[in-house]
């Protein structure tokens, strides 16, 4: 993890205060004395402790300052030509552009260090997470068999060269969970199905080569959110960062051709509130990490940080309590940022002290303001107020602002770039039984983070009951818990590994020794 130069967190009890050193700093790693207490610092981190001020000090090791931020996932087309040349400089308001985010892993390099450090922290390989007092296991002479002083036995834990460690194998099956996309943007129909496949094998040869797993299975994201809320057949609709999907899922099973996705997500909404805020009014946000002063950089403002620090202030923005979703009868909905606000006259940065009556805490105390980090105040009874407060309504608009594109740009038919229930009434009609549909449209499931707006869910289901027929009535389902809509897919992981059923289509590592890694695109959906 990357921290700025100087960064400061302030604790109810304590001071946490970090520092990056240059390269022309040195630091010796070893025992750092933390008041009466010695620890062991394995790494180039130094932790000082002040037992009187209650102040921890972390000085993390050398880096380079010219080194990219790379992600995991493809991320949005920043360019024409694809190339993240002035990312953060400027928003991005095309739907289009974020069709390509998460669909498929680029960096595999980065994939696999974070799994190895996922398993790292959940001690998965560690050979002391199992034994009784701590004692890790001990490897016989003589074989390969493996024993502790509790009496616990193993085989299939530590080896012979891991004598000496606690490191060992990873002992448990593990479940890997993909996109679930079938089709990629960018690329044509035939080329998709053949780079899905090369997925699969490269995520087995990763599994079961660098993680040393014993057993592997994959498992599309859209399946185990239907297993998550207890659902064979339904319609999932995942509202997440990089857009809005729509999978039917029928008898466990994704109908493949009948999915439909945008780029309408959560990441395109804080560039759509980004783009209001330099072009309507004028004032560029700063995020956190400029606040203590101007960087000594002048092409931080350029760079992928700074889009994601941006990407982060603009999600507190659009999870704030004045955010609304209004029924569709209601008068008052409007297309944010539809036309410019001439009444928006905000304060300027740091116009009031921080301990002045109007704010507690750095924080405005009126509700009909909102406050930035840097200062800045947006009166919510201005036009740009009330756009601010009805951001969700992008989800439903049929034309958006800052003549973003809404043509099909040689698409592919999974790809759209309508608005939500236009979305959910395409994949409907795509699917060819008629009685599947009704099943499926009576079973209208919403998960991600971004489906957390208020009234979601009513509003969706008010859209449907006007573009459907008749005959077939909408239902929309949504958990009333957060944590069921943003982890769908891992409780619904949890959920098909624990069935008995589930334990004969796991991909064993004799099989995997045996066949190969293309088992991988015959066993797994």
């Amino acid at each position: 993890a990357k921290v700025p130069p100087s960064k400061t967190i302030q604790f109810p009890t304590c001071t946490v205060e970090m520092k990056q050193v240059r390269s022309s700093e040195k630091l010796d790693p070893g025992r750092v004395n933390s008041g009466t207490e010695e620890k062991t610092i394995p790494t180039l981190v130094r932790l000082v402790v002040d037992d009187e001020t209650q102040t921890h000090v972390y000085v993390f090791p050398p880096y380079d300052e010219n080194e990219r931020l790379e992600s995991i996932l493809r991320m949005p087309e920043w360019n024409d030509d694809g190339s993240e040349e002035a990312a953060g400089s400027r928003p991005l308001t095309d739907p289009c552009a974020f069709l390509r985010q998460g669909d498929m892993v680029e960096n595999w390099d980065n994939l696999q260090t974070a799994w190895e450090t996922s398993m790292e922290m959940l001690r998965a390989t560690d050979t002391m997470k199992h034994t009784k007092g701590g004692t890790p296991y001990k490897v016989k002479a003589t074989g390969g068999t493996t024993t502790s002083s509790g009496g616990i036995t193993s085989t299939n834990i530590a080896s012979t060269e891991a004598s000496s460690s606690s490191e060992g194998k990873c002992i448990h099956p593990l479940l890997a969970v993909t996109p679930g996309f079938t089709q990629f943007y960018g690329y044509g129909r035939d080329y998709c199905a053949a780079l899905k496949r090369e997925q699969y094998v490269k995520y087995t040869e990763l599994l079961m080569e660098s993680l040393d797993a014993t057993s592997m299975f994959l498992a599309p994201a859209p399946m185990l959110a239907c297993f998550s809320v207890g659902r064979q057949t339904a319609l999932m609709v995942d509202l997440g960062a990089g857009g809005c999907r729509v999978t039917p899922i029928v008898d466990g099973l994704v109908l493949q051709h009948s999915q439909r996705r945008n780029g309408r997500g959560g990441d395109w909404l804080g560039n759509i509130t980004w783009k209001a805020f330099l072009e309507e009014t004028k004032v560029s946000p700063k995020p956190r990490y400029l606040l203590r002063g101007k960087s000594k950089d002048s092409t931080a403002v350029q760079s992928l940080f700074h889009r994601r620090a941006i990407n982060d202030l603009m999600y507190e923005a659009r999870t704030q309590p004045f955010i609304t979703l209004y029924e569709m009868e209601d008068e008052n909905i409007r297309i944010p940022f539809s036309k410019p606000s001439k009444d928006f006259n905000p304060s300027p940065p740091n116009g009031s002290p921080p301990d002045s009556p109007s704010s507690v805490n750095g924080s405005p105390m009126s509700e009909t303001q909102y406050q930035l980090p840097d200062g800045t105040c947006v009166d919510l009874s201005t036009s740009f107020g009330k756009d601010l407060a009805q951001l969700p309504e992008l989800l439903f608009a049929d034309t958006l602002p800052f003549e973003s594109s809404l043509e099909s740009q040689n698409l592919l038919p999974t790809m759209s770039n309508a608005p939500l229930h236009k979305l959910v009434h395409e994949s409907l009609l795509a699917v060819g039984d008629v009685d599947v549909r009704k099943d499926l449209a009576g079973c209208i499931c919403l998960t991600g983070s971004t489906s957390l707006f208020p009234n979601v869910e009513t509003r969706l289901s008010q859209e449907l009951s006007n573009i459907l027929p008749s005959f077939v009535k909408p239902k929309v389902l949504a958990s009333r818990i957060s944590v069921e809509r943003s982890c769908a897919s891992w409780i619904g992981g949890s959920i098909l590994t624990s069935l008995g059923s589930f334990q004969q289509l796991w991909l064993s590592r004799t099989e995997y020794e045996e066949y190969g890694p293309t088992m991988a695109i015959q066993r797994f959906p």
